[in-house]
């Protein structure tokens, strides 16, 4: 929804953007290994993925064992395109033997809304 000049609402049909979030957990001997590597992955997203607008990580601070990722990406089709990518299957394969615990969520915006 955004606001017109004149004070009235206007409601237009908009792709919906897919906010998703993970946490990976990795084997302690290679953590340094993975943080290097999610980080890596996570340019490449950012810079090859048009459709791609967040690729944040975070590591738990008290577990450097756990990482937190933010993805945010323009609409399905776009996250579809991230997981069929090559520097994705490439990731995917690179650390497939540190990776001990993966889970992930998909989240529904609720708000509050811009209004400009």
């Amino acid at each position: 929804m955004s606001r017109q000049s004149d004070g009235g609402c206007r409601f237009s049909v908009t792709t919906m953007a897919v906010f998703h979030t993970a946490h990976l957990r990795v084997h302690s001997e290679v953590v340094d290994r993975f943080r290097e590597r999610i980080l890596r992955h996570a340019r490449a997203s950012l810079d090859a993925e048009p459709g791609c607008h967040q690729f944040d990580v975070q590591q738990e601070t008290k577990d450097p064992t756990l990482f937190l990722l933010i993805e945010t990406y323009a609409d399905e089709a776009a996250l579809e395109a991230h997981r069929s990518s090559p520097h994705y299957r490439q990731f995917r394969e690179d650390v497939k033997d540190w990776v001990v615990e993966r889970s992930w969520w998909f989240w529904t915006k609720l708000g509050p809304d811009v209004v400009s």
